[in-house]
This record gives structure tokens, C-alpha cells and sequence, in this order.
């Protein structure tokens, strides 16, 4: 027995989007215009791929963070300071070292407040 997806997946991308626009709106009646779920419809497949190789990233460095805080803190100002642990001067060592440890120890954020309010302010717009 055929269903409605065996049928819907074989439509072009402009009867596919309307096809979804229709299905939205028999949920109470909520509109979404067409348009927007052709430009979903369209997008290029390395936008997908990009977020899907983010979130992998994101995945590996918050089980980083859980296991050890103060190690992911140090790579982080490494990374940002472009300094290479393994070629880093015993005083850039102890300057990370004596940093990340007042971040950890007073749980301050390695966020600029700039950037936070940046985020929130563009997702209120």
C-alpha cells in the first residue's frame, strides 16, 4: 500500500514545497508561505554538511569540557593565543596556566560579553 510520502518525495521541488505548505496549514490553519520551504528545498548541500561537521565539533569539545575544565580552557586560550603548547616557552605555560585557573576557579565565562550580546540581540531581531 502506497502512502503519502512514497508519493510526495517524487515531486519536483516547487509542487514539493507547496505540497508542504498545504500539509502545515492543516495544522491550525498556521501559514507558511511556499517560498520558505523552497529556499529550505534548495539550499546547497555543503550548508547541511557544515552544520552537521559543527555539531560533531561541538559533541567532542563539551565532552572535553565535562571531563576536565580547566584542560579544555588552556587549549581554548592556546588556540585563540596561537600559542602551541608544545613549543610554548615555560613562562607562556605559566601564563596560560595562572589564566585558565582564575577563569575555572571563579566559573567565569571564556565568552567576551560582546559577543553574548551580539548573539542575543540577533535572535530577537
Amino acid at each position: 500500500m502506497k502512502t503519502t510520502y512514497d508519493e510526495i518525495v517524487k515531486q519536483p521541488c516547487d509542487k514539493l514545497a507547496q505540497t508542504m505548505q498545504d500539509m502545515t496549514y492543516c495544522y491550525n490553519e498556521t501559514v507558511v508561505p511556499k517560498k520558505h520551504y523552497k529556499k529550505l528545498l534548495t539550499k546547497q548541500l555543503e550548508e547541511v554538511v557544515a552544520v552537521n561537521m559543527v555539531n560533531a565539533y561541538y559533541k567532542t569539545l563539551a565532552e572535553f569540557n565535562k571531563g576536565n575544565r580547566e584542560w579544555f580552557v588552556l587549549a581554548m586560550l592556546c588556540i585563540e593565543l596561537g600559542v602551541k603548547p608544545d613549543k610554548a616557552s615555560a613562562q607562556e605555560l605559566s601564563a596560560l596556566q595562572m589564566i585558565a585557573s582564575n577563569i575555572t576557579g571563579n566559573q567565569a565565562s571564556l565568552l567576551n560579553p560582546d559577543i553574548k550580546n551580539a548573539f542575543e540581540g540577533a535572535i530577537k531581531a
